[in-house]
């Protein structure tokens, strides 16, 4: 059909890989930077590779260096991740083998989204108290910066973890996390920014 009728546009149309993504221009380094989140097309694959190359660099001078390949699958997965994580509440659930790079394509996703991770440490005698207080500060931090709440199937240490979770996925939040005097804490200075 496109052949046919947009005969002009053809050549571009079909062209593969079609990679969309906002991150062409993004620079997680420099915490000035104006964020332009231009959702447009990534252009080839050796393009996307350079880009991801430099941000896999980028990551390893502050962060734990990872030996990542970013062949084409993984290209393609590390845009997915950055466009769920870019999405307002956007929520994945990522499904694999371990050690198939899940959790080091979501960090990097992160780092290109210019988010920090948020993860929980799982010690000796952790509970659901230890774990609500995690996402108490994982609630705070986010006033600050967005983050992404990486959390996978080995910190579930009790059944009732699921249900916060589930919470957090359906409504965004978790009923009685704050008690009602730290609320008002937390909601002044969004108060503003709401009321416009």
């Amino acid at each position: 059909m496109i052949k046919e009728y947009f005969k002009d546009v053809d050549e571009y149309a079909l062209k593969d890989p079609c990679i969309f993504g906002d991150y062409a221009m993004a620079d997680p380094t420099n915490d000035e930077a104006e964020d332009p989140r231009l959702y447009e097309d990534m252009g080839e694959t050796k393009d996307i590779k350079a880009k991801l190359d430099k941000m896999l660099d980028d990551y390893g001078f502050d962060n734990k260096p990872m030996s990542l390949v970013l062949f084409d699958d993984a290209l393609y997965h590390v845009t997915k991740i950055h466009r769920i994580i870019r999405f307002p509440k956007g929520c994945g659930l990522l499904v694999g083998f371990g050690g198939s790079g899940k959790q080091s394509l979501t960090k990097l996703a992160t780092f290109t989204a210019c988010y920090d991770v948020y993860t929980i440490s799982l010690i000796r005698g952790y509970k659901e108290a230890d774990f609500r207080e995690d996402l108490r500060n994982l609630y705070k931090l986010v006033l600050k910066k967005p983050q992404t709440f990486l959390f996978t199937d080995s910190h579930v240490a009790q059944e009732g973890f699921l249900e916060l979770m589930n919470n957090i996925l359906t409504i965004g939040m978790v009923p009685a996390l704050f008690p009602e005097e730290e609320k008002d804490g937390l909601i002044g200075p969004l108060d503003e920014e709401m009321r416009k």
